[in-house]
């Protein structure tokens, strides 16, 4: 007797079929189950975008010493500028005061970051206050600001610890001026040369007063001469042996424009004695000088 096609073989096939679709169907609704999450409660614990999941990280990473400055007011941002600014060694804790900070969290948070910026790539190698100066970086932020200077990525700072706007190189253009940084190596062997220390502000650069291992009272009146008409890229490693031929150097205070980040063009040095205030009035007769 010959096999029937669509007999009792043909209805086990049928079957089998769909024992298999059943199983396949089985088998998706159990990958649904165990593979990617299908409740609302497990997908709102992963992180919906890699924004979201960056936010998260830099959270869970933030350092104890970063919390703190969260916590007294910073945005996120500057805060974490601000710890990695902390890790160059350039800038410890201890180097900002409290009227710092505050006015750091004045500044929206790209104003802030713009701030760090320039202050991180100011020579400060003779800040002692790094406080104050980071206060005057602000101040001459601001100003920028307000004049259309930008204060931003168009800004750089010079290697006289001032700022000048620009776009490329050391310095910037002012009024056909190039803002070139001191020659800090001639800076070096003076001050190792002297004993001396250099002081330097947004505002002014502070050599000397007193000399090393002075004994008495400071120089009476007399000492101090006004230096005017001096080259405005001009710096210590010119000027102070120009002067020393003169006498022994109390101080020498050259006054600086962080705007541009070239000295104002005048200076007040100041001699241990009225002679040398005197002849320095003599000899350097290409300055204007006025004595006090």
């Amino acid at each position: 007797m010959s096999a029937d096609p669509v007999g009792i073989n043909g209805v086990a096939e049928i079957k089998k079929l769909n024992d298999s679709s059943s199983l396949d169907e089985n088998n998706v609704d159990l990958t649904k189950s165990s593979g990617s999450p299908s409740s609302k409660s497990e997908a709102n614990s992963l992180p919906t975008s890699p924004k979201d999941a960056k936010a998260e990280n830099i959270i869970v990473n933030h350092s104890p010493e970063c919390q703190k400055l969260i916590e007294y007011g910073l945005d996120d941002k500057v805060a974490v500028r601000l710890e990695e600014i902390y890790k160059t060694g350039k800038l410890s804790h201890s180097d900002l005061d409290q009227r710092a900070l505050d006015a750091l969290k004045e500044f929206p948070p790209e104003g802030a970051l713009g701030v760090l910026t320039q202050f991180l790539e100011s020579n400060l190698a003779h800040v002692s206050n790094k406080s104050a100066f980071l206060c005057g970086v602000m101040k001459t932020y601001r100003a920028k600001s307000r004049g259309g200077g930008g204060g931003g990525s168009g800004s750089n700072a010079t290697g006289n610890g001032s700022l000048a706007t620009g776009s490329t190189g050391s310095g910037s253009t002012n009024g056909g001026l190039v803002a070139k940084g001191p020659d800090e190596e001639k800076i070096k062997v003076i001050l190792e040369r002297t004993g001396y220390k250099l002081d330097v502000t947004t505002g002014q650069r502070k050599y000397g007063g007193p000399p090393p291992d002075w004994e008495g009272d400071p120089p009476a009146s007399g000492c101090e001469v006004f230096c005017g008409k001096i080259p405005r890229d001009m710096y210590e490693s010119e000027l102070i042996p120009l002067f020393e031929k003169c006498g022994t150097i109390w101080d020498l205070r050259l006054m600086m424009d962080p705007m541009t980040g070239l000295n104002r063009g005048y200076a007040f040095v100041t001699f241990t004695t009225r002679d040398a205030a005197q002849e320095a009035v003599r000899q350097v007769d290409f300055f204007i000088f006025f004595t006090k």
